[in-house]
């Protein structure tokens, strides 16, 4: 192969993977080599190939790459059953009663690809990997959600009376005029927990975003929102476009903090910029959260009280 074409092929690799990881957003940890990117919805693991007498990996073995894969695969499973849905519920709680959902979850995972090591390489280390969109998506996301109903959820009680209201208008975050291309909501400081279909409140407790707004189609294809801990519009340009409106959080609702209260005229303006066709059709919101701790989380098959639970604000 002349040194052209190499040079070629090379390119081509790593544009392709520029392009996959372009907006991986908030990474959340899992104990050891695990990860959720709640940018673009990836699930992986990493592990090493090394015997477990601590020699040097056996790159070459294929019965130490089978097995690496194989615990890999497990401990992503049990971060994907982890992952909470909405408010309610995790994937595990919602696929626990359905043997045939279940089975079919897991052969999604049990059939994920992984990347394995050259043989020049030192690192030792397999890659397998799924995305929380597309195949998955479509299993974990429940049919029961009323996706696109034009119908608001709405909150036993409305906040404003529980929080100093907040009026006027919300700052715009991209440049330009007032054509929002999509939405950031800085949840900075409330310890959000990152879910597949949280809910946007206005204090006056009416929805001002979530599953309700877009088509089961566009959430599964690009996520019903995406996560970052970084505000900055450049760095979420791909989600939310060149001239996004910014919103700040006042308060997280529920015992996991999924759900988000903001002011009722920003939960107004929210609601008419998500509702316009590309907005709408793309998902472009995304929630800013606190920047991960340095701590992995231990990952294990959680059921619904299998972590303490924090009191509502």
């Amino acid at each position: 192969m002349s040194l052209r074409i190499i040079s070629v092929v090379m390119a081509a690799l790593l544009a392709f993977s520029g392009s996959a990881l372009a907006f991986q957003g908030y990474v959340q940890s899992f104990g050891d080599g695990g990860a959720i990117a709640w940018g673009n919805g990836e699930v992986s693991v990493v592990r090493s190939l090394a015997a477990d007498d601590g020699e040097e990996p056996a790159v070459t073995d294929p019965l130490a790459v089978r097995k690496a894969a194989s615990q890999a695969r497990k401990q992503m499973l049990d971060m994907i059953l982890s992952v909470r849905i909405d408010a309610k519920r995790t994937v595990s709680a919602y696929i626990s009663d359905d043997r045939e959902l279940a089975t079919r979850v897991r052969g999604v995972v049990q059939n994920s690809p992984f990347e394995r090591p050259a043989v020049f390489e030192d690192s030792g280390n397999i890659r397998v990997a799924e995305r929380l969109r597309g195949k998955l998506a479509e299993l974990v996301l429940p049919t029961t959600i009323q996706f696109q109903s034009g119908i608001p959820p709405k909150l036993s009680t409305s906040m404003e009376q529980s929080m100093s209201f907040e009026d006027g208008l919300p700052e715009e975050a991209g440049v330009g005029a007032r054509g929002y291309t999509g939405v950031i909501i800085d949840a900075r400081g409330y310890k959000v927990t990152p879910a597949l279909a949280p809910v946007i409140y206005g204090q006056d407790g009416e929805g001002a975003y979530g599953a309700f707004l877009v088509s089961r189609a566009s959430a599964i294809a690009k996520g019903v929102v995406a996560y970052a801990n970084t505000s900055a519009p450049a760095a979420l340009r791909e989600r939310v476009g060149d001239r996004p409106l910014s919103v700040r959080v006042l308060s997280a609702y529920g015992s996991w903090r999924t759900d988000l209260i903001i002011s009722s005229p920003m939960a107004r303006l929210v609601r008419a910029v998500m509702r316009s066709g590309d907005a709408m059709e793309n998902c472009r919101l995304v929630i800013v959260v606190d920047a991960p701790e340095t701590a992995g989380v231990d990952v294990g098959i959680l059921q619904e009280g299998d972590m303490p639970v924090e009191e509502q604000e």
